[in-house]
């Protein structure tokens, strides 16, 4: 696929989301299709947070405290002018809606000069219902997927994924389990996403289970903090959601014994899928495959 060193195939995007609240499935999407083309991705809304330029002060206030995803990206010299006459002269490759609940800009324009193959909508929600959008032949990419098709084309999985520098496995490992259990509010402990991530680099293994949708981030935070996830409820995810977690691997995980021994053993593994499949340039990469499969 294309580095974000290889500009012998451009990508112009133009990224539509309202950009004004952290919104995990489209930002990580967005992180990663900056991580490979930069400034040529049009984040038309702006997505202060995800910049470095975005206060320190101000990211406790977002939700999650912020943690993993704000202020992420570098600044670029990305050009938000022009968007209307950029689009009617087809301009952009590619016109991804991040959101397709949450924010619709220039769809009536779009659709009446992009053809459907050229657009995509991305729908994050925990719910599993599609928009009424998905009636169009526009590639659609739903999180929480119970189906594989419906009348005219294919819905396609997306999840979640983790910055592709957030990705630490070499911390010592000084406890067996993790404090931070998401059955258990009062262990919330950490204000801070450096304590957080240590409270599980520090760790061998963590609880995680669903929450308002099977996908969530703190599955990736686990496992990218080199701490291996004891998803407790996994086995009754469906198929077609989080289609490149290790699903398999965490169920095995949950008949072995939790010794530092089964850690040793499947930490290379669950390390390797990691950085191979639930990087944020790992999705965008899936992501562009699905839809221009001559780019990659």
């Amino acid at each position: 696929g294309p580095a974000a060193t290889d500009r012998s195939y451009d990508m112009k995007i133009l990224y539509i989301s309202s950009g004004d609240h952290m919104d995990y499935q489209s930002d990580c999407l967005l992180i990663g299709l900056k991580e490979l083309y930069g400034p040529e991705i049009v984040d038309v809304n702006g997505h202060p947070y995800l910049y470095e330029s975005f206060p320190e002060t101000a990211v406790p206030q977002l939700y999650g405290k912020g943690m993993t995803i704000a202020r992420v990206l570098p600044n670029d010299a990305v050009d938000r002018s022009d968007i209307a006459p950029k689009i009617e002269s087809q301009y952009f490759d590619l016109i991804v809606y991040g959101s397709i609940w949450r924010c619709q800009d220039y769809l009536d324009l779009v659709l009446s000069v992009y053809p459907c193959e050229r657009v995509a909508f991305v729908d994050g929600e925990d719910e599993p219902y599609l928009h009424p959008l998905a009636g169009l032949p526009v590639p659609y990419f739903k999180r929480e997927l119970m189906i594989w098709s419906r009348p005219g084309g294919g819905v396609e999985s997306i999840g979640f994924a983790i910055p592709s520098h957030k990705t630490s496995f070499d911390t010592p490992k000084t406890r067996d389990l993790a404090i931070c259990d998401p059955r258990d509010r009062s262990t919330y402990i950490y204000d801070t996403e450096a304590d957080y991530y240590h409270g599980y680099a520090e760790s061998r293994y963590a609880v995680t289970v669903k929450k308002a949708g099977w996908d969530c981030m703190r599955h990736y935070e686990i496992l990218a903090n080199g701490c291996l996830p004891l998803f407790l409820d996994v086995g009754g995810c469906p198929p077609a959601t989080m289609t490149h977690f290790p699903k398999d691997a965490c169920l095995e995980l949950l008949q072995r014994p939790l010794t530092p021994e089964t850690y040793v053993e499947y930490a290379p593994r669950f390390a390797e899928h990691t950085r191979r499949h639930l990087t944020t340039t790992a999705l965008a990469k899936r992501f562009l495959m699905t839809l221009t499969p001559e780019a990659t």
